[in-house]
């Protein structure tokens, strides 16, 4: 018995190594994720006041939708196709099951710990909840400078990268995703810190933002950027962009997000300079340098992704890649082909998860509108426009129906099944999930109405909804062999 399970261990961390981070992605998501955000907003639309426990239980349920639910995901899909993309091997595989046990364990102990820290504050003790949420930002930290020596070594083993790889375009997106990633360990560890030498429950805005920013525009956007020009040609037969325009446009980006940072960067190397003495005129600088900055990397960003998804011809502009193949010469065979759906290569064992993936960009679209509009003076002066519709839109409207979508189409693929079990769920993903997204968004525009609060104390159920019903969708798909999935 215990040989079997050793095989078993053996052949995931092997050849399924996207499993195990999915599960955890949807057991956070379920529990600190949606279910913090489910609770949160169930409780406000009934009225019940937000109390010193409010901040920090908002703080620790971000923290488990961007590290775990988007982060846990990413390096689950992430891991198992970025080393094939670039022709390598993944080094040390057997090691990420520590990489994923240091980072769920500090996810779990950051939003146990911080809540508590907030709604005991006032108690003696409270230091020692305190001192667990500095010590969940090492554990995660320990996890992202593990992973880093297995990529290390994956970089050191692969050939040199040629100009007609498969990766060479998007190579540079890879390199601002992992880049941003680690970025973001180092920055919640810092803001860890801060708020335990300061003994604080609620880590500063300083660190929280930039955080949410490189998990937003530094990690989620190039990373869908890599896997949406190599699969959703294929995916959903669209045409194929030219290759040379990619790589200019990473950097273009990279720009952008640099800019966008600035300040708040710049406020947190000024805690590093006043630790010695030495202060910065950051509100000087924010008003005359530092702020247009900002507004310039912001437009820069939302045009990079605005061109990126005219270019991805969801419209279908184009004729599909498929126009160019070379002309079937054996027609009398066609009989044993397996039937497809019209402009899609399956037969629906996937569902109809492009209903997902054109949802997520209509909503990525939506959330760049309202972050220019944010950004430009004019407009801001003049008419309000929650930050928090702009980043819902972007998270569970874009982030959360991508997820979605990619999950139960490249999941299956994954593990080496013909498609996902229960393909008539995944229409109620798409239903469950725009809810979600319209119930979080839409209202925040209509503060004072309390039926709009009625509706949004709903978003978080409805979110949470979705997130079940993918999480037995796959949870099924993994289980079952192949030939016991329905097609």
């Amino acid at each position: 018995m215990a040989t079997t399970v050793k095989q078993a261990t053996d052949s995931v961390w092997k050849r399924h190594i996207h499993e195990p981070f999915i599960r955890a992605a949807l057991l956070i998501a379920l529990t600190t994720g949606f279910g913090y955000g489910a609770t949160m907003v169930a409780l406000l639309a009934l009225g019940i006041r937000p109390g010193a426990w409010y901040p920090p239980l908002l703080q620790s349920h971000g923290h488990a939708q961007l590290l775990g639910w988007l982060g846990c995901f990413i390096m689950g899909m992430g891991l198992f196709f970025l080393p094939r993309l670039r022709g390598a091997k993944l080094q040390n595989q057997e090691r990420l099951l520590y990489v994923l046990l240091l980072i769920v364990t500090g996810i779990a102990l950051r939003t146990v710990a911080q809540p508590l820290a907030g709604w005991f504050a006032a108690e003696s003790w409270a230091q020692w909840l305190r001192a667990a949420m500095l010590g969940a930002s090492i554990l995660e930290m320990a996890g992202m400078a593990l992973l880093i020596t297995l990529l290390a070594a994956t970089v050191r083993a692969q050939k040199p990268l040629a100009l007609d790889a498969p990766a060479y375009p998007v190579m540079p997106f890879i390199q601002i995703g992992l880049s941003c990633f680690a970025l973001a360990y180092i920055v919640n560890l810092a803001g860890a810190w801060n708020a335990f030498t300061h003994a604080q429950a609620v880590i500063p805005a300083r660190y929280d933002q930039t955080f949410i920013l490189l998990m937003l525009y530094g990690v989620a956007i190039p990373v869908v950027v890599v896997f949406a020009l190599r699969n959703l040609p294929l995916f959903l037969r669209l045409t194929m962009s030219a290759r040379y325009r990619w790589r200019p446009l990473a950097w273009i980006y990279a720009v952008g997000l640099a800019l966008r940072l600035l300040p708040q960067l710049v406020a947190i190397a000024n805690d590093a300079l006043t630790a010695v003495g030495v202060a910065l005129p950051i509100d000087e600088w924010n008003m005359r340098i530092l702020d247009p900055l900002a507004i310039i990397g912001t437009l820069i960003i939302n045009g990079c992704i605005l061109f990126f998804v005219w270019r991805l011809d969801l419209q279908r502009f184009k004729p599909p890649w498929i126009v160019d193949r070379a002309p079937n010469t054996r027609p009398d065979l066609d009989y044993l082909r397996k039937p497809t759906r019209p402009n899609y290569p399956d037969n629906g064992e996937y569902g109809r998860f492009e209903l997902l993936i054109y949802s997520a960009f209509i909503w990525l679209v939506v959330a760049c509108l309202l972050d220019v509009l944010r950004a430009l003076p004019f407009v801001a002066n003049n008419f309000i426009i929650p930050q928090d519709a702009a980043r819902h839109a972007l998270f569970v409207g874009f982030i959360t129906l991508l997820i979605f979508g990619m999950a139960v189409r490249m999941g299956p693929g994954f593990s080496g099944k013909r498609g996902a079990a229960h393909p008539e769920l995944v229409v109620w993903l798409f239903v469950l999930g725009n809810l979600a997204a319209l119930l979080r968004v839409v209202p925040t525009f209509f503060p004072e109405s309390s039926f709009a609060l009625m509706l949004w104390g709903l978003s978080g159920f409805v979110g949470w909804l979705g997130v079940l019903v993918l999480t037995i969708i796959m949870w099924d798909t993994f289980r079952r062999e192949p030939k016991l999935i329905k097609l």
